[in-house]
């Protein structure tokens, strides 16, 4: 036994890993050529590393009420900007 589950291999010796890979390969060829690409990684790239110099002022007075939204708010911006940047200048 080769040691597949049905899961990974259909029947016709072809996995649904392999074509799942595929289709992201082919989705990650068309957003690198996408001509807004280089500007958004750029921008995303020296936005995620500045975003925590705006966390000191935050958590020096601490958090209270609407600080509390601020801060949320702003993690969520570091973590797009993570996501979208962490590939910029590996060219």
């Amino acid at each position: 036994m080769s040691g597949t589950t049905s899961f990974e291999n259909d029947g016709d010796g072809i996995s649904r890993t392999a074509v799942g890979r595929e289709k992201l390969t082919a989705l990650h060829a068309k957003y690198r050529e996408h001509t807004l690409t280089t500007p958004l990684q750029f921008v995303s790239f020296w936005s995620a590393v500045a975003l925590p110099f705006l966390y000191v002022p935050l958590l020096m007075d601490g958090l209270a009420g609407a600080e509390i939204t601020v801060f949320l708010s702003l993690l969520a911006c570091h973590v797009v900007a993570l996501f979208a940047g962490h590939s910029y200048g590996q060219e």
